[in-house]
Parts: C-alpha cells; structure tokens; sequence
C-alpha cells in the first residue's frame, strides 16, 4: 500500500475512534442510570484502548511516528481487548458488542496497511512472561496507599484506568477502597488468570 493510501486509512482511522469514543461516553451514561451497574476491567480497556490509539493515529498524522510503529500499537491493543473478552463475565453484554466492533475495526485497519501478518505472529518470538501476581504485595499496597485510597494495589494489578481514578477520588471517597479490601483476593486471581491466558495465546502466535 502506498503512503499516500496508509495516510488515508489513518484518516479514516482517527473518524472511527472519535465516534468510538462517543458511543462509549453515551453507553456509560446509559450503564450508570442502572442500580446494579459495576465497572468491568473490559471497559477500562475499551476506554484507555480507545484514547491510546487516537493519540498514535495523531502522531502518525503529524508524522511523529511510523506507520510500522502505529501498526504495532493496533496489534497490541487488539490483543489486549481480545484477552479481556475471553476472561470477562461481569461486563455489560453492551460493552462486549462495542469491545467486539473495536475488535473488528482494529482487525480491519491492521490488514489493510499491511500488519496481517504481525496480527498472525509476533515479530519478536520470544514469548512474553508475566510474573504473578501475590496477594501478600497487593495487600502491602493497600495498606501503604493509605488503606487503598491512593489507588497502589490497582497500579499493582495492572489496572492502570481505576487507579488513577483511585488517586483523583481518593478512592471513591474511601467507598472504593474499603471494597477492594474485600474484593483484593479475587482481584488478584483474576489478573493471574488473566496473565496465564494471554501467555498461552502469544506462545500460540509466536508458533504459527
């Protein structure tokens, strides 16, 4: 594909992830109005997923950056919002429709400027490790963020979206905090698990 083409998938790129964006905006809107609504992980990475790719597809925009680069950007988020479908079950069946457009859209993008086949296999075969996650660590970072406010243990976990929102709301006025001081445990299996699924799957890549 030539250059002048790549710039206008780009282009077209950059309207989808802006109308991406609303459509999240306005689905949260609609999730909050329900009593039993709870933030998920998938949404998180939906909304950080989203605001990553528009800030890389700006760059390559105002050529800051490769095209090579930006493709790499897509595969990684494309990996990341697939790994969390496959290990979600609280997520709103609305967030996963949305998750799986994303999905769809990011395939799209990457085969058409020419990253099929780093969406098939890895360029770098060496297979990623996750160290696990203890839940003697997470709980150090409960307590040594002043009882969870300040949002440690979520940095921790990798759930970089919530923690900064612990940070700025001082933990949810505390609310959130003194959740996850029950909630910890589990949190901590699920980011194993999920960190398991998602080895698995990068070895699978790296060995097509």
């Amino acid at each position: 594909m030539k250059k002048s083409e790549q710039y206008e998938m780009a282009l077209l790129a950059e309207k989808a992830l802006r109308k991406a964006e609303a459509k999240y905006g306005e689905l949260m809107e609609e999730l909050k109005q329900e009593e039993e609504y709870k933030a998920s992980n998938l949404a998180v990475s939906v909304h950080d997923s989203i605001r990553n790719l528009s800030r890389k597809v700006e760059a390559y925009l105002k050529d800051q950056i490769s095209i090579d680069k930006l493709i790499d950007e897509f595969v990684f988020e494309y990996d990341i919002i697939d790994g969390e479908m496959e290990i979600e079950k609280e997520a709103s069946p609305k967030i996963k429709r949305l998750a799986k457009r994303l999905l769809s859209s990011y395939e799209d993008f990457i085969i058409k400027v020419g990253g099929k086949r780093k969406l098939k296999k890895l360029e770098n075969t060496e297979v990623l490790a996750y160290p696990k996650k203890s839940k003697g660590k997470a709980y150090l970072f409960w307590l040594v963020g002043f009882f969870g406010i300040l949002g440690f243990h979520r940095f921790y976990l990798g759930r970089t979206g919530t923690g900064i929102g612990w940070l700025l709301t001082g933990g949810l006025m505390g609310l959130g905090a003194l959740y996850d001081l029950f909630a910890l445990s589990k949190m901590v299996e699920e980011q194993n698990m999920y960190n398991e699924l998602r080895s698995a799957k990068l070895k699978q890549l790296a060995g097509e």
